[in-house]
């Protein structure tokens, strides 16, 4: 008797693991779904292991919690992103408005999720028990109730015993390391950035009423051209409110922008050509090494942008030559040394030298991300202006003013990540009007994150005229420097 009950319990068992092994099988398989959640084409997993959700944003890396003690793992996987409607959430709504019409896709699907789990598991353990038992209808019945218990009970447990509080403790992987590193100077910033922003604006526009009551000097003159110079914005809203408001209060004829106008070269990052068009003046992009070829198409497109990539344009009267950088590193990890950066930007000096060599006249202003490009022409053009370093500096070489901007976007993230913050820099450079127009000064507008104060600072030019190509003297190009 106790052999024959022994037996019934093993035949139980064994009926069980065929059951909850062809649960997980199912979800192994079959657990996974494509769901709607606002702009974001999402796909959804359920399958048995540890009390983990995964989030997965390719191809940045992933994000991992502990959420939940149910058997369940839990990913979702950024498929696809529709652009169009994103901007339009940002546009309406800003960030809050995404993340709401996001959450209300993934809630409103949850519990279609855990059915299709429930269903594929079930599945699972029907093909699985049939293949063991045939026609053995009680033990199928037997695998079924395994099934349904072991899926349906861990749905159950990790809903009852979900944390979504865990993620603020999780782990990164992929380039989403780098996020440990931002938490913490974000979370500190964001309680004074909207305090910023609303300064901003009145600092602006007073600082120019008591900058153009300065008496008159060589800079001011009624007829004279205003460009504004900016650079390495990466992704800052802020930056590009900085930006908008200086060409406003100081009635710029056109920007001038050298590039990292983003900082990963992601698609989503796009969506910060839409304050393009509020700037209502030529807006002139040179492509940075942290920009993308895609997104320079994209500005190609904007009404009121001018792309120079190897390309020569005048605008308000000023001949400006442009050429993208030729390295595209949004990986702070690149594969290229700082070493092998430098001869890579260098040997795109020489095709500067030649394309300025064929033109009529050397430009007005050569535009390069990084002016280590344009160092073949020194003592050819009147100015080279850049950005790249995030530092301001003037040097001059051989009468060639070489300008360098620091970052109009406080680096981005980073505006807030340094004691003091990066200061928002750009500069208005000033042109005396002809057929060759004269730089005769240039402005430094710096303004610092953390409180607010903008300091200007006025430079002076005395250019020394460059000899004019003739007949019998050629304006050849020198050698790049190795």
């Amino acid at each position: 008797m106790n052999r024959d009950r022994a037996a019934r319990i093993l035949v139980f068992v064994l009926a069980t693991t065929v059951g909850v092994v062809g649960a997980w099988l199912g979800l192994a398989v079959a657990g996974r779904s494509n769901v709607t959640a606002g702009p974001f084409e999402v796909r959804a997993g359920v399958q048995f292991g540890s009390g983990l959700t995964e989030v997965a944003l390719p191809p940045l890396g992933h994000l991992t919690a502990a959420t939940h003690i149910a058997p369940l793992r839990l990913t979702f996987s950024l498929q696809s992103v529709r652009v169009g409607q994103l901007s339009d959430l940002v546009r309406s709504g800003g960030v809050d408005a995404v993340v709401t019409s996001m959450q209300q896709g993934l809630t409103s699907r949850l519990v279609t999720i855990a059915l299709r789990a429930l269903g594929v598991g079930l599945l699972g353990a029907l093909v699985l028990a049939a293949l063991v038992y045939r026609t053995r209808w009680r033990l199928i019945a037997v695998a079924l109730t395994a099934a349904l218990v072991a899926t349906g009970g861990s749905e159950l447990a990790t809903r009852m015993t979900y944390q979504v509080s865990a993620f603020q403790r999780p782990a990164f992987s992929g380039s989403l390391v780098l996020a440990q590193q931002l938490i913490g100077p974000v979370r500190t910033a964001a309680d004074r950035l909207e305090a910023f922003r609303e300064e901003l604006g009145a600092v602006v526009t007073g600082a120019a009423r008591v900058y153009a009551s300065i008496p008159a000097t060589p800079i001011g003159a009624p007829n004279e051209i205003r460009v504004l110079h900016i650079s390495d914005i990466h992704d800052s809203p802020l930056g590009i409110e900085y930006a908008q408001r200086l060409a406003a209060a100081f009635d710029v004829g056109f920007v001038l922008d050298t590039g990292d106008l983003t900082s990963f070269g992601l698609p989503p990052e796009a969506l910060i050509l839409d304050a393009i068009p509020e700037f209502r003046v030529p807006y002139v992009f040179v492509r940075g090494n942290h920009d993308s070829h895609a997104l320079q198409e994209e500005m190609q497109r904007i009404p009121n942008a001018i792309v120079l990539d190897g390309a020569t344009r005048e605008i308000d009267g000023i001949t400006v030559y442009g050429l993208g950088d030729p390295e595209f590193t949004p990986d702070k990890n690149s594969i290229l040394s700082d070493e092998q950066f430098a001869v890579a930007v260098r040997a795109a000096g020489a095709v500067v030298a030649t394309e300025i060599s064929v033109l009529p006249r050397p430009p007005d202003i050569v535009a390069v991300h990084d002016d280590r490009m344009a160092e073949a022409v020194a003592g050819k053009v009147p100015l080279v202006v850049s950005g790249h370093f995030h530092a301001q500096s003037a040097r001059d070489v051989d009468g060639t003013l070489f300008l360098r901007i620091g970052s109009t976007g406080g680096a981005g993230a980073n505006a807030f990540t340094l004691t003091g913050g990066v200061p928002l820099s750009a500069e208005i450079l000033h042109f005396q009007p002809g057929p060759s127009p004269v730089l005769v000064g240039y402005d430094v507008v710096t303004q610092s994150p953390e409180t607010g104060s903008i300091s200007f600072v006025r430079h002076l030019v005395q250019p020394e005229p460059l000899p004019s190509p003739t007949p019998s003297e050629s304006f050849s190009p020198s050698p790049a420097p190795s």
